[in-house]
């Protein structure tokens, strides 16, 4: 492996398609990424970006998987289904760029996390399907994928890894700032004023989008997946005093690093939730939406050496007019941005960032950082697929 990577050093730029499919299973992103350099060092620019929905059928799938169902055989069908589909997306990127296959020096595949214990005994695990030489032999570029067992294998949760990519791309020379993703699951970077990589901190501060998309299909009987334009939780009234029993989940006062999924506030704890609680439908999607942005004040407020001086929305989370509205009201005065706030789109983010973090693997450089997610080392991540 390592006698061909002199090459991508000693190239100006490198054209990298990154592919993110997240918890919520919707869709694949795929954003065509320009990038130079390396390390705080490093640019990047998004030259194009599509999500391609995954098919109802094939989401479902994935969602029966993920909640513990299934057994060697689906996943092992849906390994090779969804690396199809992540190949599809490279090619939908491409045209959209005005791009081609042969343009392109790697592209970063994430997958689709089916499992991620990174507290299990006595090993940690954590599972991404989506068969990357699936990928290799369509597009015909190496992939890097499976970035996390790296870090997991030097002792480190394998989670949050956008971190690096927010540090490379977002550091300031002279504010504190904290990078909040909400996607399924909310995580958090804090970036000092002009930081190193060993001051970095970041880590998953609980429910994202997870419990509120539960909620929203739970009111609408299946019609809506997520809460169109945060309409359901403008619409309800707050429940206080189940807000309260939220708050005392212990993954909340856990200290960092740490990260969470389906495992802690997956479809069972929602299920629990409906079950033990009599709150009209809008009422639950009003409060598991103040709980996300409870849970993230709490976080920044236990685990951060300090409020940041600014804090910049990225992910599923920044469409939702009534989630940023509760942020921008909790966290006042501090300022609430979005990506786009800076320049960067916030729902090609994460693509983005993975494309990054392939950047360092194509030139034999670290990308974890054992001050996010407790790795004993630093670690070059990611497997490569030939073509």
């Amino acid at each position: 492996m390592w006698s061909f990577l002199p090459r991508y050093a000693r190239k100006q730029e490198r054209l990298i398609v990154g592919l993110m499919s997240g918890t919520s299973a919707d869709g694949i992103d795929a954003a065509l990424v320009r990038l130079r350099g390396s390390e705080r060092a490093t640019t990047a620019e998004t030259v194009s970006f599509v999500t391609v929905p995954l098919s109802a059928a094939l989401r479902q799938e994935i969602l029966v998987v993920s909640h513990g169902d299934g057994n060697a055989e689906t996943v092992s069908r849906l390994n090779i289904a969804l690396g199809h589909s992540l190949a599809d997306a490279v090619f939908a990127v491409l045209e959209t760029g005005g791009g081609a296959a042969s343009d392109l020096d790697a592209v970063a595949s994430h997958g689709q996390t089916v499992s991620h214990t990174p507290m299990a005994s006595p090993f940690a695990a954590t599972l991404q399907i989506g068969e990357p030489s699936i990928v290799a032999q369509r597009i015909g570029v190496p992939v890097v994928s499976d970035f996390r067992a790296a870090d997991m294998a030097a002792g480190g949760q394998g989670a949050p890894l956008v971190p690096y990519a927010d540090w490379c791309l977002l550091t300031h020379p002279t504010k504190a700032r904290a990078i909040q993703n909400i996607g399924g699951i909310a995580n958090v970077t804090y970036l000092p004023p002009d930081a190193d990589a060993a001051r970095v901190l970041g880590f998953d501060t609980g429910p994202g989008n997870m419990l509120m998309d539960a909620a929203a299909a739970w009111a609408t009987r299946g019609a809506q997946t997520y809460d169109v334009n945060g309409a359901l939780a403008a619409s309800g009234t707050v429940d206080s005093i189940l807000l309260k029993r939220l708050l005392d989940h212990p993954f909340l006062s856990r200290h960092p690093p740490k990260s969470a999924g389906r495992e802690e506030f997956g479809q069972a704890f929602f299920r629990d939730l409906v079950a033990s609680q009599r709150s009209a439908p809008e009422n639950m999607v009003a409060t598991l939406t103040a709980f996300t942005v409870h849970s993230l004040y709490e976080a920044y407020r236990l685990f951060l050496p300090q409020m940041p001086s600014e804090i910049i929305v990225g992910g599923g989370g920044a469409r939702n007019p009534t989630l940023m509205r509760m942020l921008t009201e909790q966290f006042a005065p501090t300022p609430v941005l979005t990506h786009e706030d800076i320049g960067i789109n916030s729902e090609a983010k994460e693509a983005l960032a993975f494309a990054v973090l392939a950047n360092e693997t194509l030139l034999g450089k670290p990308s974890n950082l054992p001050s996010v997610t407790g790795a004993s080392r630093r670690a070059i991540l990611g497997k490569l697929t030939l073509p």
